[in-house]
């Protein structure tokens, strides 16, 4: 070593796993502080309910993929507005055991994702849905229950829809 010259060691930097862990934990807990975002409603037999009926839209529905570690079981609300599947395609493809969307319309829907999960249903009602979901799920999933679109169907609005949500979940106790 020279003399008169300080060498430093520098202590290692978070690696990017840390980074984005973090990143998704601060979102979580960002989603979780908003009612109707990402609300764990129960657990039941070892699947965790969550609401999350103010996701409407896809890339909210896409940040609640993100928070959730577990195999996810999809309530989706069906529309006849188009949308581009692309924003979520990785997530549908690697955490989304099965779908099953509610409503008229799911069509267009069906076409996109079904091959991407293990399986895919619909039903006519939130009700129905929540029944088929806990049918498809089990120990250890996280059935989330994201509309990923504006309510069209009886529900006045987001709120109305999550409050629905939580009390077919409770039924089922």
């Amino acid at each position: 070593m020279s003399e008169g010259k300080t060498y430093t060691i520098h202590k290692s930097k978070k690696s990017q796993a840390d980074r984005i862990l973090e990143a998704r934990e601060s979102l979580r807990k960002s989603l979780e502080s908003i009612a109707h975002r990402l609300e764990l409603v129960r657990e039941i037999n070892g699947v965790q309910y969550y609401n999350d009926s103010k996701s409407v839209d896809l890339l909210s529905t896409r940040d609640s993929f993100k928070c959730i570690m577990k195999p996810i079981v999809w309530i989706a609300a069906a529309t006849t507005h188009d949308r581009d599947y692309a924003l979520i395609e990785k997530y549908v493809k690697y955490k989304i055991k099965h779908v099953v969307v509610y409503g008229l319309g799911s069509d267009d829907m069906h076409r996109k994702l079904d091959n991407m999960v293990d399986g895919f249903n619909t039903s006519i009602n939130l009700k129905q849905a929540v029944e088929l979901a806990k049918e498809f799920s089990s120990e250890g999933d996280a059935v989330l229950f994201s509309p990923s679109c504006s309510p069209t169907d009886e529900y006045r609005n987001f709120a109305d829809r999550g409050a629905a949500f939580f009390h077919f979940v409770n039924d089922m106790i």
